[in-house]
Protein backbone atom coordinates (compact mmCIF):
# COMPACT_ATOMS: atom_id res chain seq x y z
CA UNK A 1 0.00 0.00 0.00
CA UNK A 2 1.25 3.23 -1.10
CA UNK A 3 2.39 5.83 1.51
CA UNK A 4 1.33 8.80 2.23
CA UNK A 5 3.40 12.23 2.53
CA UNK A 6 2.64 13.43 6.48
CA UNK A 7 3.38 16.37 8.32
CA UNK A 8 2.70 16.61 12.32
CA UNK A 9 3.26 19.78 13.72
CA UNK A 10 2.57 20.60 17.14
CA UNK A 11 2.61 24.08 19.29
CA UNK A 12 5.39 23.08 21.35
CA UNK A 13 8.98 22.98 21.93
CA UNK A 14 10.44 19.35 20.71
CA UNK A 15 13.31 19.81 23.28
CA UNK A 16 11.05 19.96 26.33
CA UNK A 17 9.44 16.72 27.80
CA UNK A 18 6.27 15.97 28.31
CA UNK A 19 2.71 14.02 27.05
CA UNK A 20 2.10 16.25 23.34
CA UNK A 21 5.77 15.63 22.52
CA UNK A 22 5.85 11.97 23.71
CA UNK A 23 2.54 10.95 21.53
CA UNK A 24 4.02 13.47 18.13
CA UNK A 25 7.49 11.51 18.52
CA UNK A 26 5.97 7.76 19.08
CA UNK A 27 2.57 9.16 16.04
CA UNK A 28 5.89 9.75 13.46
CA UNK A 29 7.14 6.37 13.75
CA UNK A 30 4.34 4.50 13.77
CA UNK A 31 3.34 6.31 10.73
CA UNK A 32 6.88 5.70 9.21
CA UNK A 33 6.72 1.83 10.14
CA UNK A 34 3.57 2.30 8.04
CA UNK A 35 5.02 3.50 4.61
CA UNK A 36 4.44 6.85 5.39
CA UNK A 37 7.00 9.79 4.60
CA UNK A 38 6.81 12.00 8.21
CA UNK A 39 7.94 15.16 8.68
CA UNK A 40 7.73 17.69 11.66
CA UNK A 41 7.06 20.84 12.53
CA UNK A 42 7.48 22.32 16.11
CA UNK A 43 6.39 26.23 17.42
CA UNK A 44 9.14 26.39 18.92
CA UNK A 45 13.18 25.67 18.80
CA UNK A 46 13.87 23.14 20.62
CA UNK A 47 17.43 20.87 20.19
CA UNK A 48 17.53 19.33 16.54
CA UNK A 49 16.36 15.92 16.48
CA UNK A 50 18.10 13.97 15.09
CA UNK A 51 15.60 10.72 14.32
CA UNK A 52 16.16 10.30 10.65
CA UNK A 53 15.68 6.71 10.50
CA UNK A 54 12.59 6.82 12.25
CA UNK A 55 11.31 8.24 9.16
CA UNK A 56 11.78 12.01 10.38
CA UNK A 57 12.17 15.46 7.69
CA UNK A 58 14.46 17.86 9.02
CA UNK A 59 12.14 19.90 11.91
CA UNK A 60 11.05 23.18 10.90
CA UNK A 61 10.17 26.06 13.30
CA UNK A 62 7.13 28.26 12.92
CA UNK A 63 6.57 31.24 14.69
CA UNK A 64 4.36 31.57 17.73
CA UNK A 65 2.51 34.52 17.70
CA UNK A 66 -0.82 34.64 19.76
CA UNK A 67 -1.28 37.96 20.01
CA UNK A 68 -1.60 38.81 15.88
CA UNK A 69 -1.12 35.09 14.10
CA UNK A 70 0.59 36.41 11.16
CA UNK A 71 3.65 36.44 10.33
CA UNK A 72 4.63 36.97 7.18
CA UNK A 73 8.39 35.94 7.02
CA UNK A 74 6.96 32.98 9.12
CA UNK A 75 3.93 32.57 6.54
CA UNK A 76 6.38 32.70 3.32
CA UNK A 77 9.34 30.09 4.54
CA UNK A 78 6.47 27.85 5.42
CA UNK A 79 5.28 28.27 2.28
CA UNK A 80 8.24 27.36 0.41
CA UNK A 81 8.67 24.42 3.08
CA UNK A 82 5.20 23.10 1.82
CA UNK A 83 5.71 23.47 -1.91
CA UNK A 84 8.70 21.69 -1.60
CA UNK A 85 7.02 18.54 0.72
CA UNK A 86 3.80 18.47 -0.92
CA UNK A 87 1.97 16.97 1.92
CA UNK A 88 -1.13 15.03 1.53
CA UNK A 89 -1.75 15.18 5.33
CA UNK A 90 -1.03 18.07 8.03
CA UNK A 91 -2.05 16.48 11.42
CA UNK A 92 -1.73 19.26 13.81
CA UNK A 93 -1.75 18.47 17.69
CA UNK A 94 -2.97 21.00 20.04
CA UNK A 95 -4.95 23.44 18.80
CA UNK A 96 -3.56 26.64 18.56
CA UNK A 97 -2.92 30.44 16.68
CA UNK A 98 0.22 28.97 15.08
CA UNK A 99 -2.34 26.24 13.30
CA UNK A 100 -3.58 28.81 11.21
CA UNK A 101 -0.92 28.61 8.61
CA UNK A 102 -2.04 24.81 7.93
CA UNK A 103 -5.74 25.88 7.85
CA UNK A 104 -5.34 29.03 5.67
CA UNK A 105 -2.93 27.55 3.00
CA UNK A 106 -5.09 24.11 2.52
CA UNK A 107 -7.31 25.39 -0.15
CA UNK A 108 -4.54 26.24 -2.22
CA UNK A 109 -2.06 23.80 -1.66
CA UNK A 110 -4.25 20.58 -1.84
CA UNK A 111 -3.25 19.15 1.49
CA UNK A 112 -6.33 17.56 4.51
CA UNK A 113 -6.32 18.97 7.04
CA UNK A 114 -7.01 16.73 10.83
CA UNK A 115 -6.79 18.28 14.42
CA UNK A 116 -5.92 16.57 17.35
CA UNK A 117 -7.07 17.84 20.57
CA UNK A 118 -5.21 16.59 23.58
CA UNK A 119 -7.10 18.16 26.34
CA UNK A 120 -5.23 21.73 27.75
CA UNK A 121 -5.76 23.57 24.40
CA UNK A 122 -9.60 23.31 24.70
CA UNK A 123 -10.10 22.93 28.51
CA UNK A 124 -7.30 25.41 29.18
CA UNK A 125 -6.65 28.25 26.55
CA UNK A 126 -4.52 31.22 26.91
CA UNK A 127 -7.11 33.94 26.41
CA UNK A 128 -5.46 35.27 24.10
CA UNK A 129 -5.70 31.82 22.11
CA UNK A 130 -9.37 30.79 22.74
CA UNK A 131 -10.66 33.28 19.91
CA UNK A 132 -8.79 31.41 17.10
CA UNK A 133 -9.93 27.54 18.43
CA UNK A 134 -13.23 27.61 16.57
CA UNK A 135 -11.39 29.13 13.21
CA UNK A 136 -8.42 26.23 13.32
CA UNK A 137 -10.99 23.72 14.39
CA UNK A 138 -13.51 24.40 12.12
CA UNK A 139 -10.90 24.37 9.06
CA UNK A 140 -10.05 20.80 9.94
CA UNK A 141 -11.42 18.43 7.28
CA UNK A 142 -10.96 15.60 9.89
CA UNK A 143 -10.82 15.94 14.73
CA UNK A 144 -10.20 13.90 16.73
CA UNK A 145 -9.80 13.96 20.22
CA UNK A 146 -7.64 12.06 22.82
CA UNK A 147 -11.16 11.08 24.85
CA UNK A 148 -14.82 11.04 25.50
CA UNK A 149 -14.54 14.11 27.67
CA UNK A 150 -12.33 16.11 25.61
CA UNK A 151 -14.90 14.86 22.25
CA UNK A 152 -17.56 16.41 24.45
CA UNK A 153 -16.27 19.36 24.68
CA UNK A 154 -15.55 20.16 21.80
CA UNK A 155 -19.65 19.30 20.65
CA UNK A 156 -20.75 21.53 23.90
CA UNK A 157 -19.04 24.36 23.10
CA UNK A 158 -19.57 24.03 19.34
CA UNK A 159 -16.00 24.43 17.89
CA UNK A 160 -16.58 21.51 15.91
CA UNK A 161 -19.99 21.97 14.45
CA UNK A 162 -19.15 20.74 10.58
CA UNK A 163 -17.66 17.15 11.65
CA UNK A 164 -17.87 14.82 14.44
CA UNK A 165 -14.95 14.52 16.60
CA UNK A 166 -13.35 10.93 16.57
CA UNK A 167 -11.62 9.64 19.75
CA UNK A 168 -8.59 8.49 19.50
CA UNK A 169 -6.58 7.57 22.39
CA UNK A 170 -3.20 7.64 23.25
CA UNK A 171 -1.49 4.68 22.90
CA UNK A 172 0.69 3.86 25.78
CA UNK A 173 4.00 1.33 24.27
CA UNK A 174 3.03 -1.63 26.92
CA UNK A 175 6.47 -3.75 25.85
CA UNK A 176 8.44 -0.96 27.11
CA UNK A 177 6.24 0.21 29.76
CA UNK A 178 6.39 -3.62 31.24
CA UNK A 179 6.05 -4.57 35.02
CA UNK A 180 8.99 -4.98 36.88
CA UNK A 181 10.37 -8.04 39.17
CA UNK A 182 7.64 -9.40 41.59
CA UNK A 183 9.37 -6.44 44.87
CA UNK A 184 10.37 -8.20 48.30
CA UNK A 185 8.23 -7.23 51.10
CA UNK A 186 10.35 -4.33 53.00
CA UNK A 187 10.05 -2.32 56.29
CA UNK A 188 10.75 1.22 56.19
CA UNK A 189 9.44 4.08 53.95
CA UNK A 190 7.00 3.24 51.16
CA UNK A 191 7.81 5.10 47.90
CA UNK A 192 5.18 7.41 46.12
CA UNK A 193 6.38 8.88 42.23
CA UNK A 194 4.68 10.99 40.58
CA UNK A 195 5.99 12.67 37.15
CA UNK A 196 4.92 15.77 34.94
CA UNK A 197 5.63 19.33 34.14
CA UNK A 198 5.88 21.60 37.35
CA UNK A 199 3.36 23.88 36.19
CA UNK A 200 -0.02 24.13 38.46
CA UNK A 201 -2.34 22.29 36.64
CA UNK A 202 -0.41 19.25 37.46
CA UNK A 203 -1.32 20.01 41.21
CA UNK A 204 1.96 19.09 42.46
CA UNK A 205 1.45 21.60 45.39
CA UNK A 206 -1.67 19.55 46.27
CA UNK A 207 0.31 16.47 46.94
CA UNK A 208 2.75 17.83 48.65
CA UNK A 209 0.05 19.15 50.88
CA UNK A 210 -1.10 15.08 51.01
CA UNK A 211 2.45 14.94 51.94
CA UNK A 212 2.37 16.84 54.96
CA UNK A 213 -1.01 15.33 56.22
CA UNK A 214 0.87 11.74 55.56
CA UNK A 215 3.32 12.75 58.00
CA UNK A 216 0.40 14.10 60.55
CA UNK A 217 -0.30 10.31 60.73
CA UNK A 218 2.62 9.39 61.46
CA UNK A 219 2.59 7.61 57.77
CA UNK A 220 6.07 6.63 56.68
CA UNK A 221 6.49 7.02 52.76
CA UNK A 222 8.81 8.85 50.55
CA UNK A 223 7.58 10.86 47.54
CA UNK A 224 10.11 11.54 44.31
CA UNK A 225 8.99 14.28 42.01
CA UNK A 226 10.16 13.70 38.36
CA UNK A 227 9.73 16.79 35.88
CA UNK A 228 10.74 19.97 35.93
CA UNK A 229 8.93 23.78 35.29
CA UNK A 230 8.34 27.08 36.17
CA UNK A 231 6.67 26.32 39.64
CA UNK A 232 9.89 24.23 40.97
CA UNK A 233 11.01 27.23 43.36
CA UNK A 234 7.37 27.34 44.74
CA UNK A 235 6.69 24.28 45.12
CA UNK A 236 10.53 23.64 47.06
CA UNK A 237 9.61 26.89 49.24
CA UNK A 238 6.25 24.85 50.19
CA UNK A 239 8.04 21.54 51.25
CA UNK A 240 10.30 23.56 53.31
CA UNK A 241 7.29 26.04 54.60
CA UNK A 242 5.39 22.26 55.80
CA UNK A 243 8.26 20.73 57.10
CA UNK A 244 7.97 17.70 54.99
CA UNK A 245 12.21 18.23 53.25
CA UNK A 246 13.25 14.46 54.56
CA UNK A 247 9.62 13.01 52.74
CA UNK A 248 9.94 14.99 49.27
CA UNK A 249 12.76 14.67 46.39
CA UNK A 250 12.60 16.91 43.16
CA UNK A 251 14.13 14.34 40.88
CA UNK A 252 14.51 16.64 37.78
CA UNK A 253 13.91 15.60 33.98
CA UNK A 254 14.64 11.85 33.99
CA UNK A 255 14.63 9.80 30.67
CA UNK A 256 12.02 7.30 29.71
CA UNK A 257 14.60 4.39 31.16
CA UNK A 258 14.85 5.99 34.45
CA UNK A 259 10.99 6.38 34.97
CA UNK A 260 10.21 3.25 34.12
CA UNK A 261 12.90 1.77 36.66
CA UNK A 262 11.29 4.45 39.92
CA UNK A 263 8.00 2.64 38.56
CA UNK A 264 9.18 -0.19 39.06
CA UNK A 265 10.55 0.55 42.93
CA UNK A 266 7.28 2.54 43.72
CA UNK A 267 4.06 1.33 46.12
CA UNK A 268 2.00 4.09 44.39
CA UNK A 269 1.90 6.32 41.68
CA UNK A 270 0.00 9.52 42.35
CA UNK A 271 -1.69 11.78 39.66
CA UNK A 272 -2.89 14.86 41.56
CA UNK A 273 -3.83 17.46 38.75
CA UNK A 274 -6.29 19.78 38.51
CA UNK A 275 -7.11 18.91 34.71
CA UNK A 276 -6.36 16.22 32.15
CA UNK A 277 -7.24 15.58 28.64
CA UNK A 278 -5.64 11.78 28.70
CA UNK A 279 -2.59 11.53 31.02
CA UNK A 280 0.18 9.57 29.66
CA UNK A 281 2.24 9.64 32.48
CA UNK A 282 -0.72 7.62 34.20
CA UNK A 283 -1.29 5.31 31.41
CA UNK A 284 2.61 4.57 31.25
CA UNK A 285 2.28 3.85 35.32
CA UNK A 286 -0.46 1.45 34.88
CA UNK A 287 1.42 -0.25 32.18
CA UNK A 288 4.19 -1.16 34.54
CA UNK A 289 1.83 -2.72 36.79
CA UNK A 290 2.07 0.24 39.69
CA UNK A 291 -0.97 0.99 41.63
CA UNK A 292 -1.99 4.65 41.24
CA UNK A 293 -4.20 7.00 43.03
CA UNK A 294 -5.35 10.01 40.75
CA UNK A 295 -7.35 13.21 40.68
CA UNK A 296 -11.18 12.95 38.93
CA UNK A 297 -10.68 15.58 36.15
CA UNK A 298 -11.01 15.32 32.36
CA UNK A 299 -10.77 12.23 31.30
CA UNK A 300 -8.81 10.97 33.44
CA UNK A 301 -11.74 8.36 35.00
CA UNK A 302 -11.86 7.06 31.03
CA UNK A 303 -8.16 6.58 31.15
CA UNK A 304 -8.38 4.85 34.50
CA UNK A 305 -10.98 2.42 34.27
CA UNK A 306 -10.74 0.11 37.09
CA UNK A 307 -7.45 0.41 37.30
CA UNK A 308 -7.02 3.52 39.85
CA UNK A 309 -8.15 4.82 42.45
CA UNK A 310 -9.64 8.80 41.87
CA UNK A 311 -10.15 11.27 44.48
CA UNK A 312 -11.58 14.51 44.06
CA UNK A 313 -9.65 17.30 42.65
CA UNK A 314 -7.73 19.88 45.07
CA UNK A 315 -7.99 18.22 47.80
CA UNK A 316 -4.97 17.12 50.18
CA UNK A 317 -6.48 15.16 52.80
CA UNK A 318 -8.45 13.09 50.69
CA UNK A 319 -5.32 12.31 48.53
CA UNK A 320 -3.83 11.62 51.67
CA UNK A 321 -6.68 9.43 53.02
CA UNK A 322 -6.58 7.55 49.56
CA UNK A 323 -2.71 6.80 49.34
CA UNK A 324 -2.53 5.68 53.35
CA UNK A 325 -5.18 3.17 52.66
CA UNK A 326 -3.83 1.64 50.06
CA UNK A 327 -0.07 1.81 51.79
CA UNK A 328 -1.70 0.55 54.43
CA UNK A 329 -3.16 -2.74 52.78
CA UNK A 330 -0.63 -4.84 50.36
CA UNK A 331 -3.37 -6.87 49.32
CA UNK A 332 -5.57 -4.05 47.72
CA UNK A 333 -2.34 -2.47 46.19
CA UNK A 334 -1.57 -5.90 44.47
CA UNK A 335 -5.03 -6.28 42.83
CA UNK A 336 -4.96 -2.60 41.79
CA UNK A 337 -1.57 -3.10 40.02
CA UNK A 338 -3.31 -6.01 37.91
CA UNK A 339 -6.43 -4.19 36.96
CA UNK A 340 -4.01 -1.26 36.37
CA UNK A 341 -2.07 -3.48 33.61
CA UNK A 342 -5.04 -5.00 32.14
CA UNK A 343 -6.29 -1.62 31.85
CA UNK A 344 -3.15 -0.23 30.12
CA UNK A 345 -3.02 -3.23 27.64
CA UNK A 346 -6.56 -1.66 25.86
CA UNK A 347 -4.69 1.42 25.08
CA UNK A 348 -2.03 -0.28 22.53
CA UNK A 349 -0.05 1.94 20.89
CA UNK A 350 -0.12 0.32 17.61
CA UNK A 351 -3.87 0.48 17.81
CA UNK A 352 -3.74 4.23 17.86
CA UNK A 353 -1.16 4.42 15.33
CA UNK A 354 -3.53 1.90 13.05
CA UNK A 355 -6.52 4.46 13.47
CA UNK A 356 -4.20 7.47 12.73
CA UNK A 357 -3.43 5.70 9.56
CA UNK A 358 -6.70 4.55 8.48
CA UNK A 359 -8.14 8.51 9.06
CA UNK A 360 -5.32 9.70 6.84
CA UNK A 361 -5.91 7.01 3.90
CA UNK A 362 -9.57 7.50 4.00
CA UNK A 363 -9.48 11.45 3.71
CA UNK A 364 -7.10 11.19 0.69
CA UNK A 365 -9.31 8.35 -1.01
CA UNK A 366 -11.21 9.40 -3.88
CA UNK A 367 -14.64 10.25 -3.50
CA UNK A 368 -17.33 8.71 -5.86
CA UNK A 369 -19.57 11.11 -7.41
Amino acid sequence: MTGLRVLLYTNVDSAQAGGVQAVVRSLACGLARRGHRVSSGWAERGRPDRRRNAGWAEPFHVRRNSARWLHLPTAARLILRLLRERPQIVNIHFASPSALYFVALAPWLGYRVVVTCHGSDILRPLPEDAPYLAQVIGGADAVTAVSDDIAAQLVDEGLAPRIAPVVIANGVDTHFWHPGPPRQAEDGDRLLVAVGRLERVKGFDVLIGACAALARRGCRARLVIIGEGSQHDALAQQVARLGVEDMVHFAGRRSPEDIRAYLHQADLFVLPSRSEGMPLALMEAMATGTPAVAADVGGVADTAGNGARLVPPDDPEALAEAVADLLGDPGARAALGKKARARAEAFSVAGAHDAYDALMRDLVRPRRA
